[in-house]
């Protein structure tokens, strides 16, 4: 998440008990076998996330195929690892989280805590493997929004403004996220953007190979996912137990991108004694597991 100053606040109360609760033995919502975790008190570990985006813009490449990759590695682990459970009666684990392993959780499940990722859906929780690709393209438009603006073009068709990011370019944030491949065929059966202002949606559109989305403003991006536990499955997936803070509005004008970043080292213990920091949820995400150790979101759920 990358520092952006916006002026309207949302307040919402915190209603949901916290996922800690679950890391400490109490019911998840996944289901999983509930299991005493150890607290995490680590030192802060600061990673440069802007590298880290950058690096793994290398390796997603601008192409479907690429995408599929990632997806099927991901895929690919968790059935072999499926299989390996056959063989044994390995239980679930918890386990707390710890310097870099910490960070990256933390700024992985930020990635969706950040735009209210499914937080006031309908539809309870997210599902990739049956998800609608108007929610997926959702997630890209304000990942993009967040955390790379200048990558967006600016359209105007008839007399409606439009951001636009290629097929190619959502179809890699999605790769890098999500256990989903973004079809290009499943794109080109949205509507094309309309261009009158009566009688139409935010989005999204496609049109000319490009993902379209009507021009808006007027959010805040204060929120940040500290992840409070992790738990292995015996599938080869791993659940993701994790509490959602707002920064206060103040302090969160008042930093760079390099003051920004440090909240994403915290452990549970310093995210929740950080005067700066408000509790306003807790979540469980579902994730496969790459070679290299990246997450891929299979399900995710959030509450307030």
């Amino acid at each position: 998440m990358k520092k952006i100053k916006i002026c309207a606040s949302v307040l919402l109360s915190v209603m949901a008990l916290s996922a800690l609760t679950a890391c400490a033995g109490g019911n998840s919502t996944s289901g999983s076998q509930d299991t005493q975790a150890t607290q995490a008190t680590s030192a802060e570990a600061t990673v440069n996330t802007d590298a880290t985006e950058a690096s793994n813009a290398e390796t997603a490449a601008s192409s479907g195929e690429t995408v599929a990759s990632e997806v099927t590695e991901a895929s690919n682990e968790a059935t072999e690892n499926s299989e390996e459970t056959e063989r044994t009666t390995e239980p679930s684990k918890m386990e707390a989280l710890s310097g870099d392993k910490q960070t990256y959780a933390n700024t992985f499940i930020t990635n969706f805590v950040e735009q209210n990722f499914f937080m006031f859906s309908d539809a309870g929780r997210f599902e990739a493997y049956n998800a609608k690709i108007e929610d997926v393209l959702s997630f890209v438009y304000f990942h993009i929004k967040i955390n790379a603006y200048k990558e967006f073009e600016n359209d105007k068709k008839g007399e409606c403004s439009y951001v636009t990011v290629s097929y190619e370019k959502a179809a890699s944030v999605v790769g890098k996220y999500m256990s989903y491949m973004l079809k290009e065929e499943d794109c080109k059966a949205l509507p094309a953007p309309p261009d009158k202002l009566d009688n139409f949606s935010f989005g999204p559109f496609y049109e000319d190979g490009k993902i379209w989305f009507v021009t808006g403003d007027g959010d805040t991006f204060r929120n940040i996912g500290i992840v409070d536990c992790i738990e292995y499955n015996a599938d080869g997936t791993a659940t993701l137990y994790f509490t959602i803070y707002n920064i206060d509005f103040d302090v969160f004008n008042s930093l760079d991108d390099a003051g920004l970043k440090k909240y994403y080292s915290l452990s549970p213990a310093q995210a929740e004694s950080d005067k700066s920091l408000t509790k306003r949820g807790t979540g469980i995400a579902n994730v496969s597991l790459g070679q290299s150790g990246k997450y891929f979101l299979n399900t995710y759920e959030a509450k307030v």
